[in-house]
């Protein structure tokens, strides 16, 4: 166990009765912790497979961030830590995300907790337990609101704080819960969260901290080693421009079947680092800052496998929205995949064989026709940008045709010679002139919308009494992003000087960024601009989607 953190360094604190709350509330803390607590699944704490979490239940920490992953045991801490806080006597206002899903955490994380735990209930005895809202425990009490009601933010004197699911909460409200504390002497508080976005919700808070981060020793040179993905795991492999195109295990002797799992190797010899050590430690990164902040990633646990994460990785490797949830569920860490954009170097490695016949507004192939099956992807505007795609096997989609059309009728043509399956169109500006295409086409032509409110539901759902895609803009770019990273989007080796050289910058054009709306609520997108090919590829690809995937109707997909 790591000596970083003793009792002794809460002296710090000028009242005796901070210290000496500090002191109890720990005691209780680790008495049921390792004595009596057991989860939602009947199952008592293991230390042995997670042995970072013991500092957690042994620190006296007046406020205390845990930035983690999923299954890092975050919830499962607040439980205990306010239950011993409340023990002692201490007033404890605790917010989740929603007033709509307080009454669901209540009754699943905290009433059945109770029910599974004999200490508990002998606890409560016959104190005010049943109501939702407001609870006594110990000689404390406990009020539950959810971070979207204001009006829940007022009357309610506290000691403790805890934000649970901080970047799920409404981050203006959250900022009333201190005034909560304004006459406690004690004024503890708690952020727990899994991170979205850099330096926002819970990262917020956890930079703000002094940043402890989980180290193991090699057991070859004895080194210590913080746990670190892209430094004990995978190495990343660059092309010319700087940017990341492929990703290799640091442990060269793991495969598939091999019978283990994948060590982490040691950046400073190269040999495995001991991940199950319970001689680990946490380290102080920013020892200047008073409040403690903890990062957990699943790679923290032995319960979770590197191999299992490894797999997890390689399907997000070339997925922006992927990759997120990766960063975000494995390894604890915020993730925008800002700056991410179409660049030369990802359109060389989609190559193929072949060149296109060049002119003015259009390129296509030798014949200007095709047996198909073709998909179709058209994005309106001052033109018609149009795409079309013959479907290789695995669903690789190869450039066959590419224009800016001025007028309906050549669609209609270009349908007919590249012999195409499926179609989709945005559906907007001209919306009315669309729908008339559609039903005139001579193919089966969905409209596109993307959602107003972008970044809010990344699912794509299929209405096919309208025959009409409804998707988030973000998720839909993503995709086709994704695809081009991969290699399922074959271009011709003459790409660069496809309609005088606009295929090239209008696919280049967008960057993924970070918007905020009116709220304040944060999300990403590509920026808007001359960046028609992009959406034109982009409907191209969803056209692809439904001949090579069958669709239920009116089912939502994502």
């Amino acid at each position: 166990m790591t000596d970083t953190f003793t009792d002794f360094d809460v002296i710090e604190h000028k009242d005796l009765r901070v210290v000496e709350k500090l002191l109890e509330i720990k005691k209780i803390r680790m008495s049921f912790a390792i004595d009596h607590h057991l989860n939602t699944r009947g199952e008592k704490l293991n230390f042995t497979h997670y042995p970072h979490i013991r500092e957690l239940y042994e620190t006296v920490a007046r406020d205390i961030v845990l930035q983690g992953s999923v299954q890092s045991l975050k919830s499962e801490w607040a439980i205990v830590d306010h239950f011993a806080a409340a023990y002692t006597g201490i007033s404890i206002f605790f917010v989740v995300p929603k007033y709509e899903t307080r009454t669901t955490y209540v009754q699943n994380r905290v009433n059945k907790c109770v029910e599974n735990v004999p200490e508990y209930k002998k606890i409560i005895g016959v104190g005010f337990f049943d109501s939702v809202a407001l609870k006594s425990f110990g000689k404390g009490t406990i009020k539950y609101t959810g971070s979207n009601v204001l009006a829940d933010f007022r009357e309610y004197p506290a000691d403790m704080i805890i934000i649970d699911e901080v970047d799920e909460c409404n981050q203006d409200n959250i900022e009333y819960a201190l005034d909560r504390l304004r006459a406690s002497p004690y004024q503890f508080k708690r952020y727990i969260g899994n991170p979205k976005f850099e330096g926002k919700g819970i990262n917020h808070y956890f930079k703000m901290s002094d940043q402890r981060e989980w180290t193991i020793p090699c057991k070859e040179c004895g080194q210590y080693t913080e746990i670190d993905w892209f430094e004990t795991v995978v190495k990343e492999i660059l092309d010319r421009e700087g940017n990341v195109v492929d990703y290799r295990l640091r442990d060269t002797e793991w495969h598939e079947g091999c019978g283990r799992d994948v060590f982490m190797i040691c950046p400073l010899c190269g040999g495995e680092l001991h991940r199950g050590s319970f001689n680990g430690k946490w380290i102080v990164k920013q020892p200047e800052n008073a409040v403690t902040g903890y990062h957990i990633s699943m790679m923290c646990s032995l319960i979770n496998s590197i191999s299992g994460m490894w797999n997890r990785f390689q399907k997000a490797a070339n997925d922006p929205a992927r990759m997120q949830q990766f960063y975000n569920s494995d390894l604890g860490l915020p993730y925008s995949a800002v700056g991410n954009r179409v660049t030369e170097s990802i359109l060389d490695n989609c190559v193929g064989d072949y060149n296109l016949v060049t002119k003015p507004d259009c390129a296509h192939i030798a014949d200007d026709e095709h047996v198909g099956p073709c998909s179709m992807g058209i994005d309106v505007g001052g033109n018609f940008d149009v795409r079309v795609s013959y479907i290789e096997a695995r669903g690789r989609r190869k450039l066959v045709y590419i224009g800016k059309v001025k007028n309906i009728d050549e669609l209609h043509s270009i349908i007919e010679r590249y012999n195409v399956e499926k179609c989709v169109v945005d559906s907007m500006p001209e919306s009315v002139l669309v729908q008339e295409f559609q039903e005139e086409a001579a193919c089966d032509v969905w409209l596109c919308s993307y959602r107003k409110s972008e970044g809010t539901d990344r699912r794509m759902n299929y209405d096919s009494n309208h025959r009409m895609i409804t998707v988030d803009r973000t998720e839909a770019l993503d995709r086709s992003f994704a695809q081009l990273r991969k290699g399922f989007n074959i271009l011709p080796k003459n790409y660069g000087a496809v309609l005088d050289g606009a295929y090239l910058s209008e696919m280049c054009m967008p960057v993924r960024k970070i918007s905020s709306d009116d709220k304040g609520r944060q999300f990403c997108e590509w920026t808007r601009g001359k960046d028609h090919q992009r959406h034109c590829d982009t409907y191209d690809m969803l056209a692809a989607i439904m001949i090579t995937e069958s669709i239920i109707d009116e089912v939502l997909i994502g």
